[in-house]
């Protein structure tokens, strides 16, 4: 009997085969479908698919066996990732003038019939190989043969699929864990922002009392720029802490809900019961079954900015809302601003400005239509804007019927 040789570059095929993290202690259920299909398509009673490691091979599926492993040295599978041919086939062991004296030839149950293919991967590197076996003189055609090397490609693709899988899961717990960490920081980091700027809002006004008729007008005035300042930069944070959430968050509810009701209590909510403001509802109240808290979210950034980026004496605003088989699709169109052509198409990147100064003098973060695009995507639609300079806004977006 004549040990295997190793592979010629056995080192790279090693460190190749760790990386897929093969457990042989945990079965696959593909690749026991895979050994069954081959074994009774062959017509043969024994199958291994084999994983060729340092010193033993670990058998990931057996068919008609029932083994722990088998010593790298003695094993047939060693020769078939060895030698250079793309099947490793004996007809008759016994007959074979290398392992006729083989221990697994001579044993109660031999080895007498082999034909393994290498398990390669792209580099054709082996990392193991699918076996038939039998225990009597057995032979195969060509056709057969072909049968046992599809076999063998396929299981090289689900253990790939795997380590991919498995790869993409360690990514995700990294991803998650990074995620949770910058929460944490971003909702601690809000906490001791929000508490000076509080009291920076609370002092302007009690130095405004205090010392009121004894400030000239430009004392006010850096009293006021102090209170403004310091109320700009706490929406600063609330936006980037709702942007944030936005993308963390899951939208899986489905509430039942219709368009007007949200619209009338937005109306009141952003304060637009005024005589110059003209709010147009819909002229069809649509009934929408989706995430409830996300629809409004994203109507009260678009309406808000309609109501911000506009100087009209007379502000129009009009909600359109249709539906179709397949998508709710909703319009919020305004007589304000405008956007130039040249920025449609980047207004929901985040921190996107555009130098625009609104009603009261601001200009604006570039992160509430970021937070609408993402929401947007969640809920399965898509989000586009048409504007022209001094003569209005539309926004238009959609989102995805949930089926069932």
């Amino acid at each position: 009997m004549i040990h295997a040789p190793l592979h010629p570059i056995e080192q790279d095929r090693l460190e190749y085969l760790r990386s897929f993290k093969v457990q042989p202690e945990v079965p696959t259920e593909d690749l026991d479908q895979l050994l069954d299909i081959a074994c009774k398509l062959l017509g043969l009673p024994k199958g291994l698919i084999s994983i060729v490691e340092r010193d033993v091979v670990e058998f990931k599926s057996q068919y008609g066996f029932n083994l722990p492993a088998s010593p790298r040295n003695l094993s047939f599978c060693s020769h078939a990732i060895a030698s250079q041919d793309e099947i490793f086939y004996i007809e008759d062991a016994r007959n074979d003038p290398y392992f006729k004296h083989h221990p697994y030839v001579k044993g109660n149950d031999p080895v007498i019939f082999y034909a393994g293919v290498p398990i390669m991967d792209q580099e054709n590197l082996p990392l193991g190989t699918v076996c038939v076996i039998d225990s009597k003189p057995r032979s195969l055609s060509e056709e057969e043969k072909e049968s046992l090397k599809m076999i063998s490609k396929m299981i090289m693709r689900q253990m790939q699929l795997r380590k991919e899988k498995l790869e993409l899961e360690k990514k995700q717990t990294v991803l998650k864990e990074k995620n949770d960490l910058l929460k944490n920081f971003a909702h601690v980091v809000s906490h001791d922002m929000k508490m000076p700027l509080a009291n920076m809002i609370m002092t302007s006004d009690v130095m405004r009392q205090k010392y009121k008729g004894k400030l000239d007008a430009a004392g006010e005035d850096y009293l006021k720029g102090i209170k403004s300042a310091a109320f700009s930069m706490r929406d600063y944070i609330d936006n980037i802490l709702n942007h944030y959430e936005s993308e963390q968050s899951v939208l899986n509810t489905n509430d039942h809900f219709d368009i007007n009701s949200m619209l009338l209590n937005i109306e009141e909510m952003l304060g637009m019961r005024k005589e110059y403001i003209h709010f147009i509802l819909p002229e069809n109240n649509l009934e929408l079954d989706c995430d409830e808290s996300a629809v409004e979210q994203i109507l009260v950034n678009l309406i808000g900015n309609s109501l911000k980026y506009n100087t009209e004496e007379s502000i129009r605003i009009q909600v359109i809302a249709t539906e179709s088989d397949k998508y709710y699709r909703i319009s919020i169109i305004d007589n304000g601003m405008g956007i130039p052509e040249t920025k449609q198409k980047e207004v929901f990147k985040l921190f996107t400005t555009l130098n625009q100064i609104d009603r009261s003098g601001k200009r604006g973060h570039g992160i509430g239509l970021s937070t609408v695009k993402i929401l947007v995507d969640k809920l399965g639609g898509v989000i586009t804007c048409k504007s022209k300079i001094d003569q209005g806004t539309a926004f238009t977006f959609t989102i995805a019927k949930q089926v069932g």
